[in-house]
């Protein structure tokens, strides 16, 4: 079964929060590497993304099994 877009979507919007967030929390570190080197910002943005897509993607077919059996 392929993943929803909903749950792509979620774990975008999730991403974009976590990192926004780190760089706000974080300025003297993860703002001057986001602003110095493009390739570590996509980096940045890159690795979280496919770790909170894969726990999505779980979570996905976990809630679905659950929905299925009742």
């Amino acid at each position: 079964m392929a993943m929803k877009g909903v749950t792509f979507a979620v774990a975008f919007v999730l991403t974009a929060v976590l990192v926004i967030a780190g760089i706000m929390l974080y300025p003297d570190v993860l703002g001057k590497a986001a602003t110095a080197n493009n390739d570590f910002v996509f980096a940045l943005f890159l690795g979280p993304f496919v770790v909170v897509l894969f726990f999505a993607w779980v979570g996905e077919k976990v809630v679905l099994k659950v929905l299925k059996k009742e």
